[in-house]
């Protein structure tokens, strides 16, 4: 895909490893783009997905701040690991930028590192700073590619080495992500804990461990993301569609605003202030693959 003066692929994991990766990425600037230019300036919203990321810097740089938190910024020239992200952020690119990633349950992110995410939770780690020589390697791996064709080849074999049958399940916590995607976002955590009488901060802190952010804060993402995913598809005029997961409008628009920083109505009326393509390109490909 190209879009505002850059290109997009979203690659597909080998099928042994669909469980654990969601997703394959790359961005570079377009070069049939007139916009590709070497001063472009750019702007993306990054909304959170429920995925960890692995994120390969190959080029260029950019800043990054969260959207309740625009003083606070960090410049990214480096690759890095994002654990668990539970809010939106901002990111502003002056120049060319070559990125590859990949999306992957936190669970998979967990066995890889073998640490706890609790010590990743809302923030991000350079590479570098983990003291993984097989990251490292990876990274040169990826810097010395000719072509985006191989990049999902040279995944494939560094997680097939690591994650085939290694991810350790925990079963509590397996079956409430289950349910949590099951009811898109609405099932209540203390609810479910009472359910199977599973003491709920025991549950909380090993829920955080593996997956980078508490049952709440997941649960809440997963009911965002699929009414997003449908405003932008279906628009203002099927409200009953994109408000289904929430008790009630006023709820979703405080949703909205967290998470986006505005209301859905500005989001609508200045679409062009609020570019989300990276982000929708990807969630296009989870919600409708």
């Amino acid at each position: 895909m190209a879009r505002e003066g850059m290109r997009y692929w979203r690659l597909k994991p080998d099928a042994r490893l669909v469980p654990w990766i969601h997703c394959y990425w790359y961005v570079e600037p377009d070069p049939q783009s007139s916009s590709a230019k070497p001063n472009a300036d750019r702007h993306q919203l990054l909304i959170p997905d429920g995925y960890s990321e692995l994120v390969f810097r190959l080029e260029g740089g950019f800043t990054r701040w969260r959207v309740d938190a625009p003083a606070q910024r960090t410049e990214m020239r480096a690759s890095y690991v994002i654990g668990g992200r539970s809010h939106s952020v901002l990111t502003h690119t002056v120049g060319g930028l070559r990125l590859a990633g990949v999306k992957l349950d936190p669970r998979a992110l967990r066995t890889i590192l073998q640490i706890p995410l609790t010590e990743l939770r809302d923030t991000t780690v350079a590479c570098a700073d983990l003291g993984l020589a097989a990251l490292m390697d990876l990274e040169d791996e990826i810097a010395n590619l000719a072509s985006v064709d191989r990049l999902a080849s040279v995944f494939d074999r560094f997680f097939l080495r690591r994650l085939t049958d290694e991810v350790g399940e925990e079963p509590s916590i397996a079956r409430l992500l289950e349910r949590i995607r099951a009811t898109q976002g609405a099932q209540s955590i203390m609810a479910w804990a009472s359910d199977h009488a599973v003491d709920a901060r025991t549950l909380e802190r090993r829920f955080v461990a593996r997956m980078g952010m508490t049952p709440k804060q997941y649960a809440r993402i997963v009911r965002f993301k699929r009414s997003y995913h449908r405003l932008g598809t279906h628009g203002p005029g099927e409200r009953r569609t994109w408000l289904e997961p929430y008790y009630d409008e006023s709820h979703f628009n405080r949703e909205f605003r967290h998470f986006l920083g505005t209301s859905p109505t500005g989001w609508l009326s200045e679409a062009a202030r609020f570019r989300t393509t990276i982000a929708d390109h990807l969630l296009d490909g989870e919600v409708n693959g």
